[in-house]
């Protein structure tokens, strides 16, 4: 029991401080953890997923990986077969030579989120089929929701036609800017893959990802 003026006032002084405390505690923990909560909680949600047939030959779902409030999502067609070991996007031959060519272009690992059409690889690495990426798309969508990125890199026929709804070839559509629904930009380039086995693609893959660096200054300096 408090006994004198003294110690009430000092009392409620303190808390005072703790409510003030737990305020900004509760404050700073929204603000910073709601993207990377929401897609914790969507890999969880789907990581046991079998609504295409892929799930019987997947090592591992490949959620995605990256900062979840980046400006930049990039997007691939399918896990390949270190991705479906690993259970990471890009980190294979294909995915080397892409963080290669962001960190030459000096694009920071902190702008960008990397995920794909389909959560699951297809036998071989075939192309995907139209029913698998009606099955994994929503999940794209869901992460593309929350991350609320202002660019997003396409790579590759698969993840550029599905994004937009198109049937025309990567070779015309690459290096092009596109205007989504609420404001975000599309910008179409090669798979890394394919500038493996096409080596004269390299500099046109590298010229578009200039083109994405360009727009993520461009974004940069209208923030302010």
């Amino acid at each position: 029991m408090i006994n004198n003026q003294r110690e009430k006032d000092l009392y409620i002084e303190y808390l005072k401080i703790v409510k003030s405390f737990k305020q900004y505690l509760k404050k700073k923990e929204g603000s910073f953890s709601d993207s990377a909560f929401l897609l914790h909680k969507l890999q969880e949600e789907i990581k046991n997923c079998q609504k295409c047939p892929l799930y019987r030959t997947r090592t591992n779902l490949v959620f995605g990986e990256g900062n979840p409030d980046a400006i930049l999502i990039i997007v691939g067609e399918a896990p390949g077969k270190d991705e479906d070991l690993q259970g990471r996007p890009f980190v294979g031959a294909a995915g080397k030579l892409l963080r290669e060519s962001l960190r030459y272009l000096e694009i920071p690992e902190d702008k960008f989120y990397i995920a794909n059409i389909l959560k699951c690889r297809p036998p071989g690495n075939r192309d995907p089929k139209p029913e698998e990426i009606a099955c994994c798309l929503p999940y794209l969508k869901r992460q593309i929701q929350i991350i609320q990125p202002k660019i997003i890199c396409s790579l590759g026929k698969f993840s550029t036609q599905t994004l937009l709804n198109t049937t025309r070839g990567i070779t015309y559509l690459r290096g092009q800017k596109f205007t989504l629904p609420h404001g975000k930009i599309l910008i179409p380039t090669y798979h890394p893959a394919a500038c493996i086995y096409r080596p004269p693609w390299r500099k046109q893959f590298m010229a578009d990802l200039k083109k994405v660096k360009q727009e993520l200054e461009r974004l940069s300096s209208t923030s302010y």
